[in-house]
This record gives C-alpha cells, structure tokens and sequence, in this order.
C-alpha cells in the first residue's frame, strides 16, 4: 500500500534543536482532534511546523534541487543523484530522493494546514501570543508553498488539512501558488512579534521573505514561463514593475530599520564559533545536542512504518551537513594526510566549475579564500610521510635527488601537504616520481600541487583523469571542526536562510529593473566595501568590470549573486526566475549538456502519479513523459 501526504495526515511531532521552542514535547495520546484544544496542544503543534524546515536546509537534498547542475556546481566524485546535475537521466536514486522530498514538503504543508485550523480557538491565556503563532504559522504555510511550487511548479495546492485517505490531486496555476503565498505573508505581517526571538518568524523575517518573493515574481512576470509551446506564466511588464518595487521596498525597510549589519571579514559570517551574528535574518536552528539530532523519519513507503532506507534517505541525522557534502576526499590522496575532525569527513557529493572558480579574483575579493579552502596540512606521523626518492622528473627530464634526502620524509607534520592552485603553476615547479604519474609534487618542498589545468580541460570539462574527489571544494562555509568525532555526521551550525546581504543584492536588482541604474551600483558598492580586500568597493567592483551603473546587466547581478550566495539554496531558482536556467548552463557546465527549458520545472514523483484517480486532470511536467 502506498501511503502518500495528498492522501493521508501524518503529524509530525520532533525537535531536534538547542533552543526552547523546539525542544521535544510530545504529548501522549493526542493526535488532530484534541491537539489544538489546549494551548500545551497548539504550542507543541506549531513548534512541529518548523521541523519540516530541517528537512530541507543544511541537507543534500536541498542542495541537490537548488546547486547541483547549474553553472557553479555539477557532481563530484560521491555524487548519489547524478541525474540533477547532468539532467540526463531520472530513475532509481533521483525518483527516490524526490518522492521523499515531496511527501516531507506536503506533509509539513499539512502541519500548518492542521495548525491554522485550530489556532483561532485555542484558549491562550495571552491573546497576544496567540496571534503571533498564528502569525508564524501563515508565514510556514507560504514558505512551504513556495518551496513546493519552485519545484514544481502547477501541482496541487491545498489549505486544508487532510486527516483520511484521498485520491485525486488538481494543478493549481503557478500564479495562484504566489498569489496566496503573498497573501499568507502579508496576513503574517500583521501578525508575527516585532522583536526577533532567534529561529523565530519574526516582523523583518517576515518582510524579508515577502521581498525575496516578490522578487522572484517579478522576474517569471517579466520574462514569462512557457515550455513545450505551454504557457505556464504570462508576461506582465506592467505587473512585473509593482513587485520589483515591492521588492525593493521591503528589502530597504529591513536594511534600514533594524539591527541586522553587513560584517566586513567574510570568514567571521561562517565562523562557527559565530553563528549567531548580525548578518543573519533567519536560520533554521541546530543542535550539538544527539537528543535533538535524530531524524525518527517514517518511510511512508514502509507497509511496517519503518525509517527511511538509504534510498529514500533525506537526511541521515538531524544537524546540518555541510561539513559531509562539500569537502573533498583528502585522506585518499595518501600524501601526507589521514581523516581528522579538523579537516572533516568528505563526501564530495558536488564539484565547482571552472567558470564558478574564475568568476572570482582573489586579490581583491574576500570571498573566494573566504569560501575555498585550498591547502592542507600534514596531519600524518612523521614516520609515514611520502618519501624522497633517489630521482625525480621535471618537465620530463630525469633528476638525480640529493642522496641525502634519500627515504627521508618530504615535508614535516604542520607543512603543506596539498597545495590547489586556480591558476596554472609553472612545470619547473612540478615534479614526478615517473614521467607517467597522475599527480605532482613541488620539487623541493615536496608537497602535492594541482592546478587549474590538472583540475579541468580548457573547455571547463572536469579533467577525469586525477578523479572527480580531488577539486577545489567549498569547505569554509560549513566546516565543523567541533564535532566531538570524526563519524559524527551532524553538525550543531544552523543553516542560514535568509542574510542581510541578500537584501542588497535584491535591492540592486529590482533597482536595476526598474531604471534606477545608479541605485542599483550604489547597493552593490556597499555590500562590496564589506566584502572587498581593505574594504575598497569600488576598486572590487571596477575589477569585475563595472564601474557605475551604465554597466549593470542581470548578468552581473546573477554573477554577484553566485559570489555571494553559492550553496544557499537559489542558485537553480535565480537562473529560473530570470530565464537564464538554459542560456547559463549550456555554456559554464560541460556536464549539464543535457539541460532543456522544460528543466525548469522538477518531474513530479512517480509515486505520487500511481497514488492518484484522476490521472487525466493530474498529469507529469512536460518533458519528462
């Protein structure tokens, strides 16, 4: 029996997290009659909307749909789905992993659902907290439906909680989709507490969403959407003005008008001894905490009601995992390095392209040693370091080594082990122990070294031959090094969700679109003074090519937005949105050779199409027949 959220109500009672609100208070006996009849009932409910969010952010999945197969990221070496990163195949793994996806979203859609219908007769004893629940709980029911209609663009859409088996499901338009989300929001506006408890839905969290959202509607309004002769969203010049203004209205209040700052050392935003810091809006909260960190997950696809399988698997434990999907395999490279927590436990699941790696200059950007991490260090005893031998080959002349380095270790425990470079190194400074070895060691100092040319053919195509685990990975974003153990997979950071520099490069854009060229540098140039090398916006802006607003273009923006924002979860939707998903792709990643317009939406889940009656009303997305 399939068992799927369109059909049946599952409540979702969790925690998972170090702060109060979401600490575990599951309540013996109660299910969706008698849960909202008390304010302990309501409470623990809308604690229980919050936890479809840990499903999502800081997880593979998310970065699966919103990173993978864009023109910044394809697969990397341990790559699970690697049909949404060339958009060549969707059996097996991608099937499982998004029919996992869907049941989690609409399941925690249907928390909301449950929640909302309960919370105006709840008796409160503070009628002021009451409607700051029901506050947040409208600005999750949005946030869902915006994750689910991103996605997928027209599919069902429901405002009501679903307690019994059902078995048809009707599209509903993509405009109908944000125009309830806006809806949602602005009641939630009215609503939510002004004073932000962290991880909280919040007045500005609020008003920074709407403006994300009206910024994305802005953009599909337009350029429109249409695929396969299909239109799925009409052009609106006129519309399109109102939400960009909208956007810049509600992205300027919350620059101006509350405690949130751009902080000028980039590193300090991702320090981890620092995750609550004045750049962050809102976060989807953790825990170091293995109380709160267990997923407790139920296969809906389990006749037993088991827990995930790895094949559906979403998440394998509760925290974030960053630190897992992002580093490289290090260890297996054997030159001086052993797995430690330090370094983490790399997985490798997704790999940069050239075009992500040179869109930054590292002389005048904080961002890119900032965002990659390029050396390793030696963690290795010093009796199992890599050895001297007797010759060595430089630019395939054969050398003698000094006798007496002969078997001796090439570099100490601390020095340099492994050196990515993303420019090319000279051959004088490469050096082999056979003319037909794979990798390159600097001659004296004995440390590997690759380089931009080892990492990727001229073309951008990844160079297979020294293997998809040893890139450049984005490490420093999300490295832990506070785990208490190097198998523990979850780490305690929080998974960022809206920074206050998105709203600059919002307010840039909406500028920009609607005529305002000049705002629009004026925005860019601040968040570029707190991001630039000694704090010189303007000369980081002119080495990027621009120099006022004359020569702003999207391009840029979306070029700035992959700077700032990579692996925050907008990369695929930012293409999307501003008709660049096919044009940006095809041309930055050679894996991705496959990517047609119809990619823009996500194929809905087999498992959802055999669940349904109705199966001429509640079709699959075009394509993908």
């Amino acid at each position: 029996m399939k068992r799927y959220i369109l059909f049946i109500f599952i409540i979702a009672f969790s925690s998972m997290s170090c702060s109060d609100f979401l600490e575990e208070n599951y309540l013996s006996g109660e299910n969706s009659a008698t849960i909202t009849k008390s304010e302990e009932g309501m409470e623990s409910l809308v604690a229980a909307s919050y936890i479809g969010l840990r499903l999502w952010y800081g997880k593979e999945n998310q970065w699966d749909l919103t990173e993978a197969g864009t023109d910044i990221y394809t697969r990397g070496l341990d790559n699970r789905s690697a049909g949404f990163c060339t958009y060549s195949g969707w059996v097996g793994e991608e099937q499982n992993r998004m029919a996992a996806m869907w049941y989690e979203l609409y399941k925690a859609l249907n928390t909301c659902n449950l929640a909302m219908r309960g919370i105006d007769d709840a008796p409160y004893l503070d009628e002021t907290l009451k409607e700051n629940r029901k506050g947040e709980l409208l600005f999750l029911r949005a946030h869902y439906l915006w994750l689910i209609v991103e996605n997928w663009g027209p599919v069902h859409m429901t405002l009501e909680p679903v307690e019994e088996a059902i078995h048809e499901a009707y599209p509903t338009p993509i405009k109908n989709f944000y125009e309830q989300i806006i809806t949602d929001l602005e009641s939630a506006l009215e609503n939510v507490a002004v004073d932000p408890e962290y991880g909280r839905v919040s007045e500005p969290v609020t008003k920074a969403f709407l403006s994300r959202v009206h910024l994305m509607w802005a953009s599909y309004l337009k350029n429109g959407l249409s695929i396969d002769g299909k239109e799925f969203v009409a052009a609106d010049g006129g519309a399109s003005l109102q939400h960009y203004n909208k956007a810049f209205q509600y992205a300027e209040d919350v620059a101006n008008n509350y405690s949130y700052s751009l902080l000028s050392d980039w590193s300090e935003i991702w320090d981890i001894a620092n995750i609550k810091n004045d750049e962050i809006i809102w976060a989807t909260i953790y825990s170091d905490d293995a109380t709160y960190t267990r997923s407790n997950l139920i296969n809906p696809w389990d006749d037993d009601g088991g827990e995930y399988d790895n094949a559906y698997a979403i998440q394998r434990e509760g925290g974030h995992q960053g630190h897992l999907m992002w580093e490289i395999r290090y260890e297996n490279l054997s030159w001086g390095m052993v797995r430690d927590v330090e370094n983490g436990r790399g997985f490798q699941r997704w790999m940069p392209t050239k075009f992500f790696i040179h869109l930054f200059d590292e002389n005048i950007d904080q961002r890119f040693f900032g965002s990659f991490k390029n050396v390793w260090y030696a963690n290795m005893e010093e009796a199992n370091l890599p050895k001297w031998k007797p010759f060595i080959y430089v630019n395939g002349e054969k050398i003698q080594v000094e006798q007496e380095k002969w078997a001796k270790p090439m570099f100490t425990t601390g020095d340099t082990a492994i050196y990515f470079s993303k420019t090319p190194v000279s051959d004088d400074l490469k050096a082999k122990f056979d003319p037909d070895d794979v990798y390159s060691f600097h001659p004296e100092k004995g440390y590997l070294i690759f380089d931009i040319d080892d990492m990727y053919l001229e073309d951008g195509t990844p160079n297979n031959v020294i293997n998809r685990q040893f890139y450049f990975p984005i490490t420093k974003k999300y490295e832990d090094p506070t785990r208490l153990e190097l198998a523990q997979a979850y780490s305690k950071r929080d998974a960022y969700v809206i920074r206050i520099s998105e709203l600059y490069l919002i307010m840039a854009e909406a500028a920009l679109e609607t005529g305002d060229a000049a705002s629009a540098y004026q925005y860019l140039l601040e968040l570029a003074n707190n991001r630039a090398i000694g704090g010189d916006g303007a000369a980081l802006l002119a080495g990027y090519g621009v120099e006022s607003g004359a020569d702003l273009n999207i391009d840029f923006i979306l070029d700035e937005r992959a700077r700032e924002l990579a692996t925050e979860g907008l990369r695929f939707w930012d293409l999307k949105r501003t008709g660049k998903l096919v044009e940006r792709v095809s041309a930055q990643n050679p894996d991705a050779f496959a990517v047609q317009p119809y990619h823009a939406l996500r194929f809905i889940p087999q498992e959802q199409l055999d669940a349904i009656r109705n199966t001429d009303e509640f079709v699959q997305n075009p394509g993908y027949n």
